[in-house]
């Protein structure tokens, strides 16, 4: 009889015990799932598809600090088609959180104005400006408008936050070089040693230059370099502001200089993507490229082996004005005014843009941080870029209308096919320009 209820109370005993260490589990595993949740999703728009194993390796360090998920989209992977779709986004008050944006301040100005995007100054001035001084000056002025300013936005003012620096320049293969009797490790200086390496170039069996004139910034990228030598500072500010005509000696002179050029592009060059054209360099098909500082990355996942250099574009050899390099801001981040984590996502952005994050942005893949204390974490087929950077063309604060340079880059482009002169091109960008003025007026 005794020995039944002892039983018995051991049986209860063992089930109370059995009940107790399932509420306590079910309990941390509750806790567990709760724990497992984001506390806050912040939506991060971009179009920089080689950049997205990183942004997810980013946004995982960030959750396992903050338990803030960031999702990383690549909205588009072409930057036109991206813009396009921010902009039916914007229109329909359903932008994300953070908009991946690059250095065009005309069209940052018509998301400010437009209410879109969020000021960031304040934040950009607290604790002796820190934030601000973290960056390259000419990086950090690409999201900057100061008082007064042609865009009509409010001035002193800061409207985004820069994730990356780069540059344009030409790379150059030093097998090909040597292959055709040019001395590797001098690259040409002139405009008359260039041609005269292209001429070399072409004896050997060598295509000298490929280019994505598919893609319409090269063009560009190609009329602002020379206009600096030819033009200065002073002409170059009253071409865009309309006091001086296109069709003016200086800048005929550019697209003289284009048509020189033509004599050594890849075939086909003109229809080429960027990335088509960096495939026809890494694979060493021809022997120079026209590319920004985020080639070297891409060169070092197409081919390793690549052996390369780096030049800036040839200083014409009558020219009477410096000649600088084009450049500035690479990557950036704005934020949309409707956004409900506003906040969050400036702690984040803080966070990425920081020494650490940028630091590892330079490591993995080979990048060009916008912050200059992660500069000697770069790789050293950077130092060119990071050098240039010494030597970027003064920032007027403006540039040229979209549509402007829209008419000149596809004009450009007829350029290439011999399909048009240097001078009508000139008079189609003036008769252009002047329209907009009447608009303006």
């Amino acid at each position: 009889m005794l020995r039944n209820w002892k039983t018995k109370l051991l049986t209860v005993a063992v089930l109370a015990a059995l009940f107790s260490l399932n509420t306590v589990s079910a309990g941390y595993a509750a806790k567990q799932k709760e724990q497992s949740r984001p506390k806050e999703t912040i939506t991060f728009w971009h179009w920089w598809l080689d950049y997205q194993t990183f942004f997810l390796e980013m946004a995982e360090r960030y959750r396992m600090e903050t338990n803030i998920q960031v999702d990383f989209q690549v909205f588009s992977s072409v930057g036109r088609h991206y813009w396009n779709k921010v902009q039916a986004a914007a229109q329909a008050n359903v932008l994300p959180d953070i908009i991946g944006i690059t250095d065009d301040p005309e069209n940052l100005a018509r998301y400010v104005k437009g209410g879109k995007f969020l000021e960031v100054t304040q934040e950009m001035k607290v604790n002796k400006q820190a934030w601000e001084y973290s960056f390259y000056p000419r990086v950090i002025n690409a999201l900057y408008f100061t008082d007064k300013n042609i865009y009509g936005v409010k001035g002193d003012s800061y409207w985004g936050v820069p994730l990356s620096a780069m540059n344009i320049q030409i790379f150059y293969n030093k097998k090909l070089f040597e292959k055709a009797g040019l001395d590797p490790d001098n690259p040409p200086k002139t405009w008359t040693e260039w041609m005269q390496a292209g001429d070399k170039l072409k004896k050997a069996g060598i295509k000298p230059l490929v280019a994505g004139f598919g893609e319409y910034w090269h063009y560009q990228t190609f009329f602002r370099a020379y206009a600096w030598p030819l033009l200065g500072k002073e002409k170059i500010r009253d071409l865009y502001m309309g006091e001086m005509a296109y069709t003016e000696p200086e800048c005929l002179g550019i697209l003289e200089l284009f048509v020189e050029l033509r004599k050594m592009l890849y075939p086909g060059a003109y229809a080429m993507s960027n990335k088509e054209a960096e495939i026809v360099f890494s694979r060493q098909k021809a022997a120079m490229i026209i590319n920004g500082s985020w080639g070297v990355n891409v060169f070092e996942q197409m081919n390793p082996d690549l052996e390369y250099g780096v030049f800036n574009f040839p200083k014409p050899d009558t020219a009477e004005h410096p000649m600088y390099i084009i450049g500035g801001l690479g990557k950036a981040a704005a934020i949309s005014s409707k956004s409900k984590h506003s906040e969050e996502a400036i702690n984040f952005l803080r966070w990425l843009s920081a020494q650490m994050q940028q630091e590892r942005w330079a490591r993995i893949p080979h990048g060009f941080p916008a912050n200059l204390e992660a500069q000697e974490k770069m790789h050293l087929k950077m130092n060119p870029f990071v050098l240039g950077m010494k030597h970027l063309a003064p920032n007027l604060f403006l540039e040229e209308r979209w549509e402007v340079l829209e008419v000149l880059s596809k004009n450009m482009q007829l350029l290439v096919l011999d399909e048009v002169t240097p001078l009508t091109v000139l008079q189609k960008v003036q008769k252009k320009k002047k329209q907009l003025n009447k608009r303006k007026n």
